[in-house]
């Protein structure tokens, strides 16, 4: 180990230090801990839970509108790169990671003795809420996020008897469940094993993708949706201003032709990439467009 290799570590550990001091004086005077995330994901739950105090830094995609839900709160912290050497200055008492973040990182951190915890990926309501849960723990907000839980779920009662309302007036018609596909770019498709997917099932879509024996992510050709003829096309654009893809599908000849006009439901990137509570909003919004293809139904 060279000079500068030695002079860089010593830095790291005496750094780690004075973290890990900090962290057990916050522990033992029982103030808020302050957190820093590296995970676009995590940046969202602490900035939903967290007092503005506590946040140290979020990761470098927190300001990003079309992948960061509070792109907007995120102007208003610093941003810090997912480095041991950017992240021990700023001296958190705890660092929140996501499941994919450099093990070489994760575990200088831990051999310094600074606290890391990490947050699993959730692809459904229940484990967002959970994801919800474990933050007001990590945050000692336990109060605000059982509050935020208690309005998701009673939002949630209320999509369920919307649901059951649409699904009772299919029944009577003699109608089997709606069908959507999630159509991205290249055709790329989600299954039930995603948020997207979650969504549908919630709202009572039938996901096409599941008749391809898709469960996560896979990919659905013109000729695929020619032949599962779904009624809606669920796409999440990127960036404002970019074509429909849903759109420019639904207008191809070959599924005019195929006698094929598939409603077009767009739903915010922001809002599809990482849960949290804006996943109930997306649920309300597949409720509406059923609510939407019901009355076109009944009046064609």
């Amino acid at each position: 180990m060279d000079v500068l290799k030695r002079h860089g570590l010593s830095l790291l550990l005496a750094a780690g230090m004075n973290f890990s001091a900090a962290a057990a004086a916050a522990a033992d005077t029982g103030k808020l801990p302050s957190v820093l995330s590296i995970n676009l994901c995590v940046d969202q739950m602490v900035m939903l839970l967290a007092d503005p105090a506590q946040i140290s830094a979020l990761s470098r995609l927190s300001r990003e509108s079309s992948g960061s839900y509070f792109h907007d709160k995120a102007q208003n912290h610093a941003q810090a790169e997912p480095q041991a050497e950017d992240i021990l200055p700023r001296a958190p008492d705890v660092v929140v990671t996501g499941p994919y973040n450099s093990r070489y990182t994760l575990s200088l951190l831990d051999e310094i003795g600074v606290e890391v915890e990490t947050l699993q990926i959730a692809d459904s309501v229940e484990s967002m809420l959970d994801n919800i849960r474990r933050m007001g723990d990590i945050l000692h907000q336990q109060a605000r996020a059982e509050s935020v839980i208690a309005t998701l779920m009673q939002q949630l009662a209320e999509l369920d008897r919307r649901v059951d309302e649409l699904d009772t007036a299919m029944r009577l018609s003699g109608r089997s469940s709606p069908r959507a596909a999630v159509y991205d770019a290249n055709g790329y498709t989600v299954g039930h094993q995603s948020l997207r997917g979650e969504a549908m099932k919630r709202a009572g879509w039938h996901n096409v993708a599941a008749d391809k024996g898709i469960e996560s992510y896979g990919v659905l050709a013109l000729e695929d949706m020619i032949h599962l003829a779904p009624d809606a096309l669920i796409e999440s654009p990127y960036s404002k201003g970019t074509y429909s893809r849903g759109q420019m599908l639904a207008e191809h000849p070959a599924l005019r032709q195929a006698g094929l006009d598939p409603m077009i439901i767009s739903l915010p990137s922001n809002q599809t990439i990482c849960a949290g509570p804006w996943l109930v909003d997306v649920i309300g919004q597949l409720v509406e467009a059923r609510e939407r293809l019901r009355l076109r139904l009944e009046d064609s």
